[in-house]
């Protein structure tokens, strides 16, 4: 009798227990680029691109962004605090540029922490605005602005000079292969203030035969090079510098835990730091992404061990 007792109670535990995680479709539409599908579990609230059925996408691990619906302003997803990290090589950064909007979560975060930063926001979507604003906590903020433009055209156009880039605008099934060629970089270099950063967030499956022709474009477009493989995700972040001075892990480290004194962001942000790794290498210009040779879709699909493209 007591272990039948014991396995209901093991039951209803369990059932609670799945409950407390069933995810559920709150919106869903679709705009010229994208099927937008809104879900939420009871602790989170999740956007993602999903090219099947709203049903389909409900509790597939893969998520454009999440919020908690307890402190929304909050950096959930893992990559978006190791990216965030990067505000710890620039000293009070007076304009930011995102590219790429998704549920919102860096540039609401980086305004809310540096008030007196102008954050500029460039977002092709203006669907993904929208339900940014209505179901992601979006603010209206004195100091951010969001543009609905292609973001190669929003750095063509703008005579603004920014201390620190979030490119934020890659995943893996949908790759705008114009905002990782040569040709970009260059024109996003010119759009840096002195001393100023590029992060980018890249989401693209370890295996696949692109990854290394995108490090390879970004090493020789940068001179210092961060590289960090996000732990339990397909991503990786980049933080690059123009300069050859730039800065090394052990300094970034360094400033991650002085910056952590003066601005709240809630996790440990050294320990973010700590594993990036120094991969500046200036190498042949052979083999990177153009505007004339860029084919990420193919390279998406091929696996890093089949012959190598050349070019």
């Amino acid at each position: 009798m007591r272990r039948r007792v014991l396995a209901i109670v093991a039951l209803v535990a369990s059932t609670a227990a799945a409950a407390a995680v069933e995810e559920k479709l709150v919106f869903e539409t679709d705009s010229l680029y994208h099927h937008i599908i809104v879900s939420e579990t009871s602790t989170t609230r999740i956007l993602r691109f999903h090219r099947g059925s709203a049903q389909s996408a409900l509790g597939l691990d893969f998520a454009q962004s999440a919020i908690l619906l307890a402190d929304p302003y909050s950096l959930h997803m893992n990559y978006a605090r190791y990216a965030m990290a990067a505000a710890a090589l620039v000293e009070n950064p007076k304009r930011a540029l995102f590219v790429g909007l998704g549920a919102g979560s860096l540039p609401k975060f980086f305004a809310r922490a540096y008030p007196d930063c102008k954050v500029d926001v460039a977002e092709l979507d203006g669907k993904v605005v929208e339900v940014a604003r209505k179901y992601f906590f979006f603010p209206d903020l004195a100091n951010l602005t969001v543009t609905v433009m292609d973001g190669r055209q929003f750095v063509r156009k703008t005579d603004n000079k920014y201390d620190m880039v979030f490119l934020d605008a890659y995943r893996d099934d949908m790759i705008p292969f114009h905002l990782m060629t040569s040709e970009f970089f260059e024109e996003l270099k010119g759009k840096l203030s002195p001393g100023g950063v590029v992060v980018s967030n890249i989401a693209i499956q370890y295996e696949a035969q692109l990854y290394p022709w995108v490090l390879r474009t970004y090493q020789n477009a940068f001179e210092t090079l961060l590289e960090a493989s996000i732990p339990n995700t397909i991503n990786r972040v980049l933080i690059c510098e123009p300069r050859l001075e730039g800065d090394k892990p052990a300094d970034f480290v360094a400033k991650a835990g002085t910056l952590s004194t003066k601005v709240q962001f809630g996790y440990d942000l050294a320990a973010c730091a700590a594993i990036f790794k120094d991969r500046s290498s200036k190498q042949s210009s052979k083999n990177v992404l153009s505007d004339d040779f860029a084919p990420v879709n193919l390279m998406r699909i091929r696996k890093a061990d089949e012959k190598d493209w050349e070019y």
